[in-house]
């Protein structure tokens, strides 16, 4: 595979991960803060602070990486990027204006805390909430158009010019299952994270607050609750993609599941594995904690907790692991159904060869591609890492060692 595939993949699935913790905290903060003031549990309301300061944290940092992946992709495809600029300016801007009320509702709740009325401040934690749910819509509107370029259209006027049908790109088939994937898997792992990291700060401490064990207790059944909608999910994404052939076999064609020809051009079923198996590594998980708790146990045992932890990260990669199989099930094209024979008779003959050289993955800018600076990235990359790492550190274990 090719090293510009690694570098955006792996600024991609860190970017990913603190995406998805970022719908999850969006969801919780407000409903935490509502809720504890409401039945005046002070516990909750500190709890929700604490979710709201590690969110604003990680959301810059999330942006950091995001930024990264988008240089990456301009600097080893400035091709592909100039056309999907083009054709796909509509749903980038979607997601662009929710970004930027998104950054402005963080920064309103964040210092409007006990500063502002406090109905004022629920409604902006609502306008936080819905503009983290909406910022992914475009950008799945985007990868549903890689799957199928559905919507496309030419005009015959000084030359062939491509644009896109936005009513007819909104029906494509793998949008809605893929949007409303992506959603219910961030608020599920999410939800799983936060539960393992307040099951690691019992762990650490030796004592389990009150406010920790409610988090813990009541996020757990919407946890499984999420799961199973995953899986229901997850099976009409998997319909849906049958109508693409090469990523579909590229996906199960390994596992004896396949759709056409049956050809399987890159057998990415092992990481479908992975990812069911990261999934049951959670629900085992849930299951346990529950069992106990049903059989009488007073307070969660060092093995659930320990399991809890283990269940967080686990929801984490799957996220991760659900878009690299995503991602890489189309390689080497940015369209995996560009290899339809009723796709390519589509686009006009002096288009051809134009499309078919951007939408190649294997077709980097020869200019970005060098090896004095690939090692030159790979250094810098490596410095990003170590300070991202550091910066979590600060972040997670700064405030204890105050105390």
């Amino acid at each position: 595979m090719e090293a510009s595939v690694l570098f955006m993949a792996f600024t991609f699935g860190i970017h990913i991960v603190l995406v998805n913790l970022g719908i999850a905290f969006s969801t919780l903060v407000p409903y935490l803060k509502w809720r504890g003031e409401k039945s005046g549990d002070s516990g909750l309301v500190k709890v929700s602070r604490e979710l709201m300061r590690f969110y604003a944290a990680t959301y810059a940092l999330g942006g950091v990486f995001g930024t990264a992946f988008t240089v990456f992709l301009l600097s080893f495809y400035p091709g592909f990027i100039g056309f999907a600029g083009h054709l796909l300016l509509i749903p980038f801007g979607i997601s662009a204006v929710f970004i930027i009320i998104h950054f402005f509702s963080i920064a309103a709740y964040w210092y409007g805390w006990e500063r502002l009325n406090v109905r004022l401040h629920n409604l902006i934690g609502i306008v936080l909430a819905l503009s983290a749910y909406l910022i992914p819509l475009g950008f799945r509107a985007t990868f549903a158009f890689l799957n199928i370029p559905q919507g496309l259209r030419f005009l015959d006027a000084d030359g062939y010019k491509a644009y896109l049908d936005l009513a007819e790109a909104l029906g494509n088939p793998t949008f809605l299952p893929l949007y409303l994937k992506s959603l219910v898997g961030a608020l599920t792992a999410g939800l799983l994270a936060v539960s393992g990291s307040y099951a690691y700060r019992v762990l650490r401490r030796g004592h389990m607050e009150e406010a920790w064990r409610r988090l813990i207790e009541n996020t757990l059944p919407w946890a499984m609750l999420g799961l199973a909608a995953m899986a229901a999910l997850g099976f009409w994404y998997a319909i849906s993609l049958s109508g693409v052939e090469y990523k579909f076999n590229n996906i199960f064609g390994g596992l004896g599941w396949s759709v056409g020809s049956g050809i399987i051009y890159h057998d990415y079923s092992w990481l479908f594995l992975v990812k069911m198996a990261l999934v049951a590594i959670q629900v085992l998980a849930i299951a346990y904690v529950f069992h106990e708790k049903i059989t009488g146990a007073p307070e969660l045992s060092e093995r659930s907790l320990k399991l809890l932890v283990l269940a967080g990260s686990a929801g984490l990669m799957t996220i991760v692991m659900g878009e690299y199989l995503n991602a890489f099930s189309q390689y080497p094209y940015f369209v995996a159904d560009i290899t339809d024979p009723a796709v390519l008779s589509s686009i006009p003959e002096p288009l051809q060869p134009t499309l078919a050289s951007i939408l190649d993955l294997t077709r980097t800018n020869p200019l970005a591609s060098g090896r004095g600076l690939l090692a030159l990235t790979i250094g810098a990359m490596g410095a990003l890492l170590v300070a991202a790492l550091f910066f979590l550190y600060v972040l997670l274990y700064g405030k204890e060692r105050e105390g």
